[in-house]
Formats: C-alpha cells, sequence, structure tokens
C-alpha cells in the first residue's frame, strides 16, 4: 500500500524543499516519505500531513480512496459562518442534546437543494 503524498504534493504544485518548508521538515525527509525509504513517521506527522491538504490520514496513507475534504470553521467566508453559527445555535437551543441526529440533519442539508442556479 503505497502512500499519496508526492501525488498530492504535486497537484498543488509544491516542490519537496517547499512542501517541507510548509510542514517544517527537511525536503530529504518529504522524499523519504514519498517512498516509503524511511522509517514511517509517527501518526502525529501524518496528521499534520493530511490537515495540510485538507484530507483524511486515511486517504494519504492509501487505505481508502475516499477523499472527502475536510472543512472546518477557518475555511467559510463571513457569511457562511454565519449562516452556520445560525443554524447551530437553534439546534443547540431548540433540541436537547441526544433528541435530533446531527448526521442525518447534515446529510440532509448536503444533499437538499435550498436555491435553484
Amino acid at each position: 500500500m503505497k502512500n499519496r503524498l508526492k501525488e498530492l504534493r504535486m497537484e498543488k504544485g509544491l516542490t519537496q524543499e517547499e512542501l517541507g518548508n510548509q510542514l517544517g521538515l527537511a525536503n530529504n525527509t518529504i522524499s523519504r516519505y514519498e517512498t516509503g525509504s524511511n522509517e514511517p513517521p509517527k501518526f502525529e506527522t501524518w496528521q499534520k500531513i493530511a490537515d495540510f491538504f485538507h484530507v483524511p490520514t486515511e486517504y494519504l496513507l492509501g487505505i481508502t480512496n475516499d477523499r472527502v475534504t475536510l472543512i472546518t470553521v477557518n475555511d467559510l467566508n463571513p457569511a457562511e459562518e454565519d449562516a452556520y453559527k445560525r443554524i447551530t445555535t437553534m439546534l443547540r437551543d431548540d433540541y436537547p442534546k441526544g433528541s435530533i441526529s446531527k448526521n442525518k440533519i447534515g446529510r440532509l442539508l448536503a444533499d437538499e437543494v435550498l436555491w435553484e442556479d
């Protein structure tokens, strides 16, 4: 099983040196991680790399082909952040903990067409 570090680095148009600088790692370390010729890094290092590329560690490590892009509040523009805060506040204030499934609601919202293009 081969990791996807080189593939992700190339997608971003980064050299090994540039990626190393971004992550605080030597470019020869990046090279060894890409080829697997080094002792595997600690999980914390894989997590740091996965976070940089906004992918799950399982995808980075080649365990899964599911490349769900991770999103945080920091990735939202001001209007999206406002909508997020309003929705989460309403759910928290109006529904007791455990009374609704956040996963079900989230999946429905993700699939819902709220506005016509």
